[in-house]
């Protein structure tokens, strides 16, 4: 029994009004109308360009054919873009678990943002690994591809993602209906490859672990009966230390995978930038 609600069978009645309409993953949101949520969007939105902003300098250099440029982004492709559009793929997954948990709306929007950030970033990784990494990775273009399991995993999930980024509108939901959330599913199936792709590079130790920590978070707050017991309990003002513990244990969890991402980016990409990177 919660307290002020009455007998138990009227908190379950009160839990299915409160949890009637959760926020589905492919609604699309009007921009927040407080200034400083619009701010904090356009902000946040910043991520999305930075990675393709720190690999300017060698793709252009790379165009003009200056010495060692393809070499440079060889070595930084991976490090950089492959990088970043991990990091855009997890903070889209973000989304929904920071709604569950705060009840917070005016991020939503940043959903489809972050979602076609990360392929724009993935696929010109994918471009550019499979054009410039036959120092790495000998054979043709198709060999880069698919050439060892783990660049198979990552160019399958990458080719998944377009799709996902050609429907990522309100008329295609609408053209495709009921199909649009199962298409839209395949995110899922892009994770696993990810996660997949990770493993077969690094083995059960380093980046993989990391994302496989980080993942863990994202995936409970997805389970559907912890996600309506959240909301429910949120809107009801109850279970408020449970909540809290809960939630102190899930951001440690994720920031233990999140912020060695960071740090690896924050330490390759000005080096990819001033077109010294740093090939390890």
């Amino acid at each position: 029994m919660i307290e002020g609600v009455g007998s138990g069978v009227a908190v379950s009645e009160a839990e299915r009004i409160l949890v009637a309409q959760p926020v589905r993953s492919g609604t699309y949101r009007a921009p927040p109308r407080a200034l400083g949520q619009r701010l904090l969007v356009w902000l946040l939105r910043l991520a999305i360009i930075t990675p393709i902003a720190l690999m300017t300098p060698e793709i252009v250099a790379a165009i003009r054919n200056r010495p060692d440029a393809v070499a440079h982004l060889s070595a930084s492709t991976a490090d950089v873009l492959g990088t970043s559009s991990f990091l855009l793929f997890v903070m889209m997954l973000t989304i929904t678990p920071l709604h569950v948990v705060t009840g917070w709306r005016w991020h939503l929007i940043l959903r489809r943002d972050f979602g076609i950030g990360m392929a724009v970033t993935a696929i010109t990784d994918l471009t550019l690994a499979a054009t410039t990494t036959d120092d790495t990775f000998h054979g043709g273009f198709l060999s880069r591809l698919y050439g060892h399991t783990f660049l198979a995993a990552g160019t399958l999930a990458t080719l998944l993602l377009i799709p996902l980024v050609i429907t990522a509108n309100a008329r295609a939901q609408s053209w495709l209906g009921k199909h649009w959330r199962w298409l839209h599913r395949l995110t899922y199936v892009v994770w696993g490859l990810i996660l997949l792709h990770l493993l077969l590079l690094f083995g059960f130790h380093g980046f993989f672990l990391r994302a496989l920590a980080l993942s863990i978070p994202l995936a409970i707050l997805r389970v559907p009966a912890l996600r309506r017991w959240w909301q429910a309990s949120r809107q009801l003002h109850t279970h408020r230390i449970r909540r809290a513990v809960a939630a102190v244990a899930l951001l440690g969890i994720f920031a233990a995978g999140f912020v060695p991402f960071i740090t690896e980016l924050a330490h390759k990409g000005p080096t990819a930038f001033i077109q010294h990177p740093i090939d390890d």
